[in-house]
């Protein structure tokens, strides 16, 4: 019997053999050499402003984007598409974005950052006393059960241990970053110079967007067949509005949710606002997670020092965490990642588990990303068997009738989009509102 391989799987099977090949060479090699991981390692150190360059060009190309279009647009339109008013536009904007992230970053610098480093410094040196008052509260007000004074003496003795220890290895570093900050404009560039090089390297990349753009085209349209190139750009696109849609939206708020921490533990008197606030504001960007995460340390400070504005404190982060998630994130994010919640937290723990706190805060757009094209892969496949390609119509229990001769036919079709828009909230959250108005006055200005 003569067997008849698919030229595709054929294909697959030839790329499988050379990556588990390569992939063998490079292991051998790492072993062989001994100096090959210092030669990666001094790779990685080459490439670290220009990796520094891309993610603050990344980050900056949304503001530059807002204030060439929606800024200047008008001034833009007068000119009627002139090259010289275009690059005028381009790099006024750039200016702009540039010099409001400089006052942010100096502003950060000089102001949050000593702040923080003294707050950090007073909590360790002064958790002694918050723990003897807190065990001196507990024991008055459980006098009568000496089991629940021994389960919170306990851990509060580790953690104390636990502080001490680790103050002494990190106390030299956070006071060289201190002494970085105020120790003259040469000893600060010194110590950020990957970061202040690629923030450098990422203006250029802003400003010559469009060429690096047509030259990465140019090199696909070389190499690939044109039906390919075009589906890659498709896919590129709906990647990067993935990624800057939500890595701005969670920049966005976790700024106003660490602005309303600090606000909230101001006006409650809790020690060490600016603390709680950057805490806040670091663990919000991990979805579900992230609000146990940053309000577990900091109910606990609080509990220390004052064990009834504790209580407030956590009434309060309660309550803003209900307003973020039901008001604020639909309002900055809507509801465009497209991944359902069970999906999303999947994702969340598989990187987290993989590649830590970094793992989690790129695993939602990661996750997205992955759960995008494997949708579309399955929906071209059933389109093929004629077969319905939206998941909620397999709950039903009318599957049965999918056998080897069904046709999908239009009216059923129809029947099913129907049902389907019957079931989808009539409600639409703010963001699409205002994108759908954004795209309309672009409409009519064209």
């Amino acid at each position: 019997m003569k067997i008849k391989i698919n030229r595709k799987y054929k294909q697959i099977a030839i790329l499988a053999v050379i990556v588990i090949v390569v992939s063998g060479f490079l292991l051998m090699s790492a072993q062989a050499i001994p100096n090959l991981r210092e030669m990666f390692e001094m790779v990685g150190e080459s490439a670290a402003p220009i990796l520094w360059g891309i993610v603050i060009a990344y980050l900056m190309n949304p503001a530059v984007e807002f204030f060439r279009r929606k800024v200047f647009g008008k001034w833009a339109e007068k000119k009627k598409g002139s090259v010289k008013t275009y690059k005028l536009i381009k790099n006024l904007s750039i200016f702009i974005v540039v010099i409001l992230a400089l006052g942010l970053l100096t502003g950060l610098v000089l102001l949050i950052v000593p702040q923080f480093i003294q707050s950090v410094s007073g909590l360790v040196t002064n958790f002694n006393s918050y723990a003897d008052n807190f065990l001196n509260w507990a024991s008055a007000t459980f006098v009568d059960y000496p089991q629940i004074i021994d389960i919170i003496e306990n851990p509060i003795s580790q953690i104390e241990s636990f502080l001490t220890s680790s103050w002494k290895d990190i106390s030299g570093q956070v006071f060289e970053f201190g002494s970085r900050i105020g120790g003259g404009v040469i000893s600060f560039f010194l110590g950020f110079k990957d970061f202040i090089i690629g923030f450098i390297i990422a203006v250029y990349f802003v400003s010559s967007k469009e060429m690096l753009k047509a030259q990465a085209k140019k090199l696909l349209f070389a190499l690939l067949r044109n039906d390919r190139v075009q589906s890659l750009l498709r896919v590129s696109k709906r990647i990067n509005d993935i990624f800057s849609h939500y890595i701005i939206g969670i920049i966005i708020d976790a700024f106003f949710v660490g602005c309303m921490t600090f606000v909230g533990a101001t006006i409650i008197g809790t020690p060490y606002p600016i603390l709680m606030a950057v805490i806040i504001a670091c663990t919000n960007v991990i979805p579900f997670f992230g609000p146990f995460l940053g309000g577990i340390p900091v109910c606990f400070i609080t509990l220390l020092a004052d064990p009834l504005k504790a209580l407030w404190i956590a009434i309060f982060m309660v309550a803003m965490q209900q307003f973020d998630g039901n008001i604020m994130v639909p309002l900055i994010q809507g509801d465009r990642i497209g991944v359902p919640s069970v999906w999303v937290l999947i994702g969340i723990i598989v990187g987290g588990g993989l590649f830590g706190f970094v793992g989690m805060l790129l695993a939602v757009p990661v996750f997205a990303i992955i759960y995008m094209l494997f949708k579309e892969f399955l929906e071209n496949k059933l389109e093929k068997k004629s077969l319905p390609a939206d998941s909620t119509v397999y709950q039903r229990d009318d599957t049965e009738k999918y056998t080897v001769d069904y046709v999908y036919t239009e009216e059923e079709r129809k029947a099913d989009e129907e049902w389907l828009e019957s079931l989808r909230p009539k409600k639409k959250h703010l963001s699409d509102m205002v994108h759908k108005v954004s795209e309309s006055a672009g409409e009519h200005k064209k």
